[in-house]
This record gives structure tokens, sequence and C-alpha cells, in this order.
């Protein structure tokens, strides 16, 4: 599918001045940890102004400090890619405490889709099945990426 360029555009830029807003005391505070212009950033900032957009180094810098999770999902989709929150509080584990929990993960998920196995047939799960699995395949993800993160170091 052809994306519109001016779409992706203004798609990108309102997703960052939204994270920049919430940047703690909005965007006049994030100019200055950035050493800018509260107001040239602010314009930058905003598809519907005509000033120069920011440069990418300065997007880089405004995603680090502002954890611009709507703009890196936009960044991400562009490549038909999508994010997920990873709570690192498992990386506080040491490596067997990390890897004994996920594998009681990957038991309680084993679990949980044997039991609905005879369901299976049509490929649907019911509500209560679903109930139970969604949080453990969201937790699976999320320990899984923490601990791939400590292997990959």
């Amino acid at each position: 599918m052809k994306r519109n360029p001016k779409q992706v555009h203004r798609a990108l830029f309102l997703a960052l001045q939204a994270d920049a807003k919430n940047y703690p005391g909005g965007i006049r505070a994030l100019a200055e940890a950035l050493d800018l212009n509260g107001s040239t950033l602010a314009n930058g900032l905003n598809p519907d102004h005509d000033s120069a957009p920011p440069t990418f180094a300065t997007i880089v810098e405004i995603i680090l400090l502002a954890q611009a999770k709507r703009t890196t999902f936009q960044i991400c989709s562009l490549t038909g890619q999508t994010t997920m929150d990873v709570d690192m509080g498992s990386a506080d584990l040491n490596e067997e405490s990390q890897v004994k929990h996920f594998l009681s993960l990957v038991a309680a998920a084993s679990t949980c889709l044997s039991t609905g196995s005879e369901h299976l047939k049509d490929g649907k799960f019911d509500a209560s099945e679903r109930k139970e699995l969604a949080p453990l395949l969201l937790e699976l993800n999320q320990v899984t990426a923490s601990l791939y993160k400590r292997f990959s170091e």
C-alpha cells in the first residue's frame, strides 16, 4: 500500500508534538533541555506550520528525552512493525531467576493452550480462555524481550 508522504509527515509530527507536550513542563521545558528556542521548537513540531522541522538529531533527542512512545509507534508503523511496552523489571533479576521466570510462564501458557486445545478445531478460544491466555502472552513477550536483551549484551 502506497502512503501519501504528506499524510505520513503529518501523522509523525502530530505524534512527536503530542509526545513533546507530555514532557514535564511541555514543549518549552523540552526546548530548554535541548538548548533551543521554545517557539522555534513548537513551530517546527507543528505539521501545520511553515517553519522547518527539527533536524533528525534533534528528533532523536526528543524521542529519548520525552520517551516518545507515540512517535516511536508511528516510525515503526512505516515499516509494518509495531512496538510493545517491555517492563524491564525482570531485568533486575539475575540470569538464573530470569530464565526460571521465563520457563514458568511458558509452562503456564502451555497449560492454558492445552486446556483450550479441544476448541482449536475451529481455531478459536472462548472468552474465559482468552482472558487467561492474553495476560500470559503479554508477560511472556515482555520477559522474552528482556531475556533476549540480556543474551544479546
